[in-house]
C-alpha cells in the first residue's frame, strides 16, 4: 500500500526529508522587537512546532504597522534567532541559538534598489547565544550565551577581542552595556548572581547582586546610569543602585508570579522613572521606580508569552509567541 503515509512522524519516510522537502511553516513565536528611528525596525520570530527549529528576521523602513507582509526584507535563519542590536539605522547584528553571530546591512545594488545582505558571520560560541548589547561607539559588541562564556566582538574585524570562558557558572541570561561607556557591562545568570563589568580593569568582573534565584534580566536606566534593574526568576523585580562606594538595594516587588523575561526603561529624557517588564505570561507591565515600583500600566491582550518590549517616542511595543505586536500608550498615571 503504497499510496499511504506513515502515520509515525519518525518513519523513514519523514526522518529523510529535508528543510526544502518539508512544507512552510509559519515563524509565529516572535522573540524580539528592536526599533532605530521611525525609518528603521526589526522583528524577530522562530519556528518552534515543526521538527526543524529555524528563525527569520523581518527589517521595516515603517513601524506604522508591523504586518509581516510589509516589512521590506525578510531574512531565514537556518536556527532560531534570539536576540538582535542596531549598530546603524541600516545595520544590526543577530545572535542565535546556534552560537553564530551575523551582521547584517543593507547595500545598495547597480540598479539603486537596495539589498539586505549578510555582511559577517562568525561560530564562537559553543551554545546559544542568548544576549547582546552594544557599546556606545557601535564598533564593538558584547554577547553571552547557555556556554557561560562572554565575547566583546570588534565589528569590524568579527573577531572577539576579550573573552570570559565561564564568567558565569551556569547559562548567561542578559547583558546590558552602561550608558555612555565603551567598557562597561552588566550581566546575569542562572548561577543567581549579577555582575558589573568594567574591561579595562585587571580584575573586570565584581558581583552586585546574589539572590536565592536565577536572575534572568537586567537593565541600566538610560538617563540615570547609576541605576540598574535586576529580574529573577521567582518573578520580582529589584531596583540598584551601584554608584562607586557601595551597592544598595534602592526597591523590589514581586511583580509576577512567573519568572521575569525582560525589562525596558523608558529612554525619553523627561522620563525617568518608568520601567517596562514581562514575564513567562502574557502581561506587559509598567512601573514608577521612584515610588516603591508602583505599577502604572498592565496589559493582558496578548494570548502567549511576550517576548520583546521596546520603546519609542513614548510609546512601548510588544511582542508575543502569539504572533502579534502590539502598540501600548502610557498616560504616565496609573492606569491598570
Amino acid at each position: 500500500m503504497d499510496y499511504l503515509t506513515p502515520p509515525n512522524l519518525n518513519a523513514d519516510v519523514y526522518r529523510n526529508m529535508t528543510i526544502t522537502d518539508r512544507p512552510p511553516t509559519i515563524n509565529k513565536h516572535l522573540q524580539f522587537i528592536t526599533i532605530y528611528n521611525e525609518k528603521s525596525a526589526i522583528l524577530g520570530g522562530n519556528n518552534l512546532t515543526d521538527r526543524y527549529w529555524n528563525g527569520i528576521v523581518w527589517y521595516y523602513n515603517d513601524i506604522a504597522d508591523f504586518d509581516r507582509d510589509k516589512a521590506l526584507f525578510a531574512i531565514k535563519t537556518e536556527s532560531c534567532v534570539c536576540d538582535a542590536v542596531f549598530l546603524q539605522s541600516d545595520k544590526f547584528v543577530i545572535g542565535e541559538d546556534s552560537g553564530a553571530l551575523q551582521i547584517f546591512d543593507l547595500s545598495k545594488m547597480p540598479n539603486d534598489s537596495e539589498k539586505l545582505q549578510c555582511a559577517g558571520y562568525a561560530t564562537l560560541h559553543d551554545s546559544s547565544l542568548l544576549t547582546l548589547s552594544a557599546f556606545t561607539d557601535k564598533e564593538h559588541i558584547v554577547s553571552g550565551g547557555m556556554d557561560c562564556c562572554i565575547k566583546i566582538w570588534d565589528i569590524s574585524e568579527l573577531m572577539a577581542t576579550y573573552s570570559f570562558g565561564f564568567a558565569h557558572t551556569d547559562t548567561i541570561t542578559c547583558i546590558d552595556v552602561k550608558p555612555e561607556s565603551n567598557s562597561e557591562f552588566a550581566s546575569t545568570s542562572s548561577d543567581c548572581e549579577a555582575l558589573m563589568w568594567d574591561i579595562r580593569q585587571s580584575k573586570p568582573a565584581q558581583s552586585i547582586l546574589k539572590k536565592d534565584a536565577g536572575l534572568n534580566a537586567i537593565c541600566w536606566s538610560p538617563n540615570l546610569s547609576n541605576i540598574l534593574a535586576i529580574g529573577t526568576d521567582d518573578g520580582e523585580i529589584l531596583i540598584i543602585d551601584v554608584r562607586k562606594g557601595g551597592v544598595k538595594v534602592l526597591s523590589k516587588s514581586s511583580a509576577f508570579s512567573r519568572p521575569v523575561h525582560r525589562l525596558s526603561f523608558n529612554p525619553n529624557s523627561e522620563s525617568r522613572v518608568e520601567l517596562a517588564a514581562c514575564c513567562n505570561d502574557v502581561f506587559v507591565e509598567v512601573f514608577d521606580i521612584s515610588n516603591d515600583l508602583l505599577l502604572m500600566y498592565q496589559d493582558d491582550h496578548h494570548t502567549d508569552f511576550v517576548r520583546g518590549l521596546t520603546w519609542f517616542n513614548r510609546y512601548l511595543y510588544s511582542c508575543s509567541w502569539d504572533n502579534t505586536v502590539l502598540k501600548h500608550t502610557i498616560d504616565f498615571e496609573i492606569n491598570v
